[in-house]
């Protein structure tokens, strides 16, 4: 658990995201332009940017994150694999992405684990970690949420999420989905959350859950603890 008294540790807790595809070059120089002041574990930016996000964030030590198949999640595996590798040869450090959660709800389990294993596989010969979000706004019953969990973690991804805070998918971060994250996955696998978590408040609650990051386009309002836009994400 954080100190949330100390604004450098709040920050280091947080990947800055700003993925809308209306995003300009001179918007996403701003935005890591705050990535960089106010030092943010990561700028969380779409596939698009990543080469010049690199160079602009050179020596401030936050690292580059992008997806893979983000928002839909029903690329093929060849796809998001062949995506991975591209990401690795621009320079990402690290990307979210969700696996098809139509494999899940349909039956399908022997498909929907071998696409974490396999895009888990890949990214960690490339040197990058990588993140699933499990897009609980379709996977909604506790029993299919732990379901997911522990694919995940079978799977040896690094971190696992509830969602990715867009779309029908995406759904707002809870205490109770943390809980049930948390409780079916084991070390090194760990816990982020996305989906309005925009005050500091929100976020100290779903940390004491058992989270230990977070993606939200609110992080300097949650560093200098007032109210982000609930319209954000």
């Amino acid at each position: 658990m954080i100190d949330f008294t100390d604004r450098h540790q709040v920050a280091k807790a947080i990947q800055f995201t700003n993925v809308n595809p209306d995003l300009t070059r001179e918007g996403l120089i701003a935005h890591l332009e705050i990535c960089a002041r106010h030092g943010f574990d990561a700028a969380m930016i779409a596939p698009c940017w990543v080469s010049l996000a690199k160079k602009e964030l050179a020596g401030t030590g936050v690292k580059v994150a992008s997806t893979v198949n983000f928002p839909m999640a029903n690329d093929t595996l060849e796809m998001k694999l062949a995506v991975v590798r591209l990401l690795a040869k621009e320079g990402a450090d690290q990307f979210d992405f969700p696996p098809n959660p139509g494999l899940l709800l349909g039956g399908m389990d022997a498909a929907y684990a071998q696409e974490l294993r396999e895009v888990t596989r890949v990214a960690h010969e490339e040197g990058i970690v990588v993140k699933a979000m499990l897009e609980f706004g379709y996977i909604t019953t506790p029993e299919l949420k732990a379901k997911a969990a522990r694919y995940a973690d079978e799977a040896g991804i690094d971190w696992v999420k509830q969602s990715s805070g867009w779309g029908t998918g995406g759904c707002a971060a809870t205490v109770e989905d943390v809980e049930i994250l948390k409780s079916n996955i084991n070390a090194p696998c760990r816990v982020k959350v996305s989906g309005k978590v925009n005050t500091r408040e929100k976020m100290i609650a779903l940390f004491e859950a058992g989270a230990e990051l977070v993606g939200t386009s609110s992080g300097p309002s949650i560093v200098d603890r007032l109210e982000g836009s609930l319209a954000g994400y």
